[in-house]
């Protein structure tokens, strides 16, 4: 494939499980589902972080958080720094120098103060558009000293929402480029559905809430689980929240879910009509997941659940195979990935592994059987957390409270930790493997774990292959 335009469209927050190619019965994505049925669904794909910065910027880096240097939300005071250093080769960067044009159209949020165009862009737009909600139908979570708003219906045709408008500007930027002779690539980065889900209609009322029913995780008792999960649930204030005040909640998420669905079909449309469908990649992802009442949580920073931390990944080539991918994956495995698909090498030092083997229908020896995650920090400031993940279990380091282990296949939901299972001895030899693993996987990409009187409370580290 020589030199194929590329399209990358971005969501914000979207759980794996909300799409109808994931799975769910409820909401409508006749369109990504079209797209999954074409291209590759990865089922296991995984952010490297549950925050906007480190994950946006592991994914254009193809490094993890612990060496890119963005820990934490670059708008959080106060901040380990301000953004990505742009002397870190980025995809934008290498493929701008390979001669590719390079539109930008929505959220960044990579640098407080340096654009995508100080990383390889030639344009980025970030377009105006309404995101106020009609007053009697908002709904909020109240606080001792403020209200959060959680969800409503926008006071504006669904032209003036900011899905809209991005997917508006993400299509006069194709059809621009579709024009010229170079190739192109064109990011659309959609702030949807994160939270407040103030949505258009028709997309607002496209879900009878009362026809939703809980998450299989809703009924959390927080027993056996780190203190931080129950401090959570108590500081957003969600005591009262039966699953009725969720339904409504997940209703209009939905919404939102459908309506960015909307926006791909667009995009898509725009590629055939212009005439590149024969040379255009599309991907469709988002930076990490978002809990939405599962384990009666709001948001997503603090905990490693699945409904956070693994993401819908899609991509379609112009000539690949139609297929489901099982292998572990991660957002930033899309940083090789691209520069790959532009005819370049990726540059050294980088933590991430092209997924064009597994595109093309290749089942490489060498890949991971695990996959390694981390979380510096968010809502009450610093703190360490460090996940590694196998098809049959999930072991999360916290360094500041008790840690946890799930078998994960006999429940994929994650209500019972068996962290102090120490009477079972089954359960205390798959402990000491996933701890061994998470060393391994710490050695191999340079992480935290380095002193001795931390290591020496674990096995001998497991490599990630």
């Amino acid at each position: 494939m020589d030199r194929p335009n590329i399209i990358l469209f971005l969501t914000d927050q979207l759980r794996q499980d909300a799409l109808g190619c994931y799975g769910n019965a409820i909401c409508q994505t006749p369109n990504l589902d079209r797209l999954a049925q074409q291209g590759t669904t990865f089922d296991y794909a995984y952010t490297t972080s549950p925050v906007c910065s480190p994950a946006r910027a592991s994914l254009v880096t193809g490094m993890y958080p612990h060496n890119h240097g963005v820990m934490v939300n670059t708008h959080i005071a106060p901040a380990w720094c301000r953004g990505l250093s742009t002397d870190i080769p980025t995809f934008s960067s290498l493929l701008r120098g390979a001669g590719y044009a390079l539109d930008y159209a929505g959220k960044w949020h990579v640098h407080e103060d340096r654009g995508p165009e100080e990383y390889g862009f030639h344009r980025h737009v970030t377009p105006r558009a309404i995101r106020q909600g009609k007053p009697e139908t908002m709904r909020y979570i109240d606080f001792p000293g403020g209200r959060q708003p959680v969800c409503g219906v926008l006071d504006a045709p669904k032209e003036h929402s900011h899905s809209w408008r991005c997917t508006d500007q993400g299509i006069a930027f194709i059809r621009e480029r579709a024009a010229g002779a170079e190739p192109f690539f064109v990011r659309i980065d959609c702030t949807a559905p994160h939270f407040a889900n103030i949505v258009p209609e028709p997309f607002a009322s496209r879900y009878d809430p009362a026809s939703i029913p809980p998450w299989p995780n809703f009924d959390e008792s927080f027993a056996g689980k780190p203190s931080g999960h129950l401090r959570k649930h108590r500081e957003w204030h969600l005591q009262d929240k039966d699953w009725p005040w969720w339904q409504h909640a997940v209703a209009k998420y939905y919404g939102d879910v459908t309506l960015l669905d909307d926006c791909l079909g667009r995009v898509v449309a725009a590629v055939e009509e212009s005439g590149i469908a024969d040379h255009t990649v599309i991907i469709f992802a988002t930076d990490h997941g978002d809990s939405m009442g599962s384990h009666k949580h709001f948001e997503k920073a603090g905990t490693m659940y699945e409904e956070v931390f693994r993401v819908p990944l899609i991509v379609k080539l112009p000539e690949g195979p139609a297929q489901r991918s099982d292998r572990f994956v991660r957002l930033m495995d899309l940083m090789p990935t691209i520069v790959e698909l532009a005819g370049l090498e990726p540059p050294d030092g980088i933590d991430a592994m092209s997924l064009l083997p597994l595109l093309r229908g290749e089942q490489p020896s060498a890949w991971p059987d695990s996959v390694y995650c981390e979380h510096h920090g968010e809502v009450w400031g610093y703190q360490t957390q460090r996940m590694v993940r196998t098809h049959g279990w999930k072991y999360v380091y916290n360094a500041h409270d008790i840690d946890e282990l799930y078998d994960v296949r006999t429940d994929p939901f994650e209500m019972h930790n068996l962290i102090d299972r120490t009477d079972d001895p089954a359960a205390r030899v798959v402990l000491q493997e996933m701890k061994g693993r998470l060393l391994g996987w710490n050695d191999a990409t340079g992480d935290q774990l380095q002193w001795n009187w931390v290591r020496w409370n674990f096995p001998e580290p497991i490599p990630p292959r």
